[in-house]
């Protein structure tokens, strides 16, 4: 049997299960109706999404759920974008002289990510360690936002595990010297390297549709991608659980109408 029908089936029934224990803790093991329609319901568009089931339908000229989902689906992920916290305005600067004036503010505003442009030529390397060193013993910080030099979005990595390579010293995979030279001589190649990139070509835009914003990250197997606007720059980040619960939302309201 395909292994995708298998975790169908084993998700179907470790919910179903699921259910039925919350409801024996005051009352006695009792299946309900409405509990095979709550663990049903994930699974389908589980299987809608991976292609795996063209169409469901649902009585005799009944309820039909392939239309449900593909009205759901088609909807835009615009309002399930959410931007991150605290980015600056413009991209730091992080030069030799004043480099690290900036940080207090950031700590203020608990920024989530820090923002860097291609071709900048200011860069400095013990200031961007600074800046991690700093950044990074807060909870708040994430990702590294990497732009072109219009200010379009480049690619995004992950600024914790960035941080762990700075602390290692020599011998890291990426020094904070090194980072500053890709930056500055805007060497793409090397960029692309960085732990946990992942560039424009695999953002959505705020107008993508859920379904293929679901199916990129089933390909790409990550739970979040980075998104951008009409003009190319970095919007925020649209994550695989938000989707999820706005498309059985959406399903859900179709399905009533």
């Amino acid at each position: 049997m395909n292994t995708t029908i298998l975790f169908s089936v084993g998700s179907f029934i470790l919910i179903l299960a699921a259910l039925v224990l919350l409801r024996a803790k005051n009352a006695r093991f009792e299946v309900k109706p409405s509990d095979i329609v709550v663990a049903v319901v994930p699974v389908v568009l589980f299987l809608l999404v991976t292609g795996k089931l063209q169409k469901l339908e649902v009585g005799e000229g009944g309820v039909k759920i392939e239309t449900a989902f593909v009205q759901a689906s088609a909807s835009t992920i615009d309002k399930q974008v959410t931007p991150l916290v605290g980015i600056p305005a413009e991209p730091v600067r992080l030069g030799p002289k004043g480099g690290v004036n900036e940080i207090p503010r950031l700590l203020e505003s608990e920024t989530e990510g820090l923002t860097f442009r291609l071709g900048h030529g200011g860069y400095w390397g013990p200031a961007i360690a600074e800046y991690f060193a700093a950044l990074s013993r807060q909870p708040f910080l994430k990702y590294v936002i990497i732009e072109d030099r219009d200010g379009r979005f480049f690619g995004l990595a992950n600024a914790r595990a960035l941080a762990e390579f700075f602390e290692q010293g020599y011998g890291a995979p990426v020094l904070p010297e090194q980072f500053a030279a890709w930056l500055n001589e805007s060497d793409t190649k090397a960029l692309v390297q960085l732990p946990g990139f992942i560039g424009a070509a695999d953002a959505v835009s705020k107008g993508t549709d859920k379904y293929q914003a679901l199916l990129k990250m089933e390909t790409l197997a990550v739970d979040r991608l980075p998104a951008t606007n009409e003009a190319g720059r970095f919007a925020g980040m649209v994550e695989r659980s938000r989707l999820t619960a706005s498309l059985l939302i959406d399903v859900a309201k179709n399905l009533n109408k």
